[in-house]
């Protein structure tokens, strides 16, 4: 059977009385959800360009960046792997705000919610494919192998990448597509 709310207020969060998982929670502002995708966009650039950190093993130095680290990958013999890493870590998410992007830039410019429908689909498709905090999660557990037998140095890439994590996370949980359904007015709304 279907839950069944009887007065819907775009504004309120709404769980299932059976499970209480939660059915609708409200985004925020289209300028708030631009002013974080824009933010995670910026960070993503000293992510990529910048290492993330420095090794110093048995007198010498390796720098490493987020790219060369998938590269690494393929050298070693896993290209899929690789593939797989850029995809869930770097492509998904950039992918994800460049679709925020060009809806709210398509609704700001008049169009309707009908005719972008394909990109908020492709959207919600795939939020659960964008695993980018798996790259964090694995540097971190990088460092933890790595303390005993190195000197690790963070460098300004780690940090970036950190506040890319943060922005893109604000980014994705302020959007909610939904709110584009309910609200003909979104953009001035």
């Amino acid at each position: 059977a279907l839950a069944h709310i009887e007065h819907c207020d775009k504004g309120e969060e709404y769980a299932c009385p059976r499970c209480n998982s939660t059915l609708y929670h409200p985004g925020e502002s289209p300028l708030y959800v631009l002013s974080a995708a824009l933010c995670a966009l910026i960070f993503l650039i000293p992510t990529l360009i910048f290492p993330i950190m420095t090794i110093h093993i048995l007198g010498m130095r390796q720098s490493v960046t987020l790219i060369q680290a998938v590269w690494f990958f393929t050298e070693d013999g896993y290209p899929l792997v690789a593939v797989i890493a850029m995809a869930v870590g770097f492509f998904i998410p950039i992918l994800m705000l460049g679709l925020i992007l060009f809806i709210l830039g398509a609704l700001s410019l008049g169009y309707r919610v009908q005719e972008i429908h394909l990109p908020i689909r492709v959207y919600s498709t795939l939020t659960s494919w964008s695993m980018a905090e798996v790259y964090l999660l694995s540097i971190f557990v990088a460092i933890v192998k790595l303390q005993g037998m190195a000197t690790l140095d963070f460098e300004l890439g780690l940090i970036a990448f950190v506040f890319f994590l943060i922005t893109f996370y604000i980014t994705t949980v302020w959007f909610n597509p939904q709110d584009l359904w309910w609200n003909n007015d979104y953009i001035n709304g």
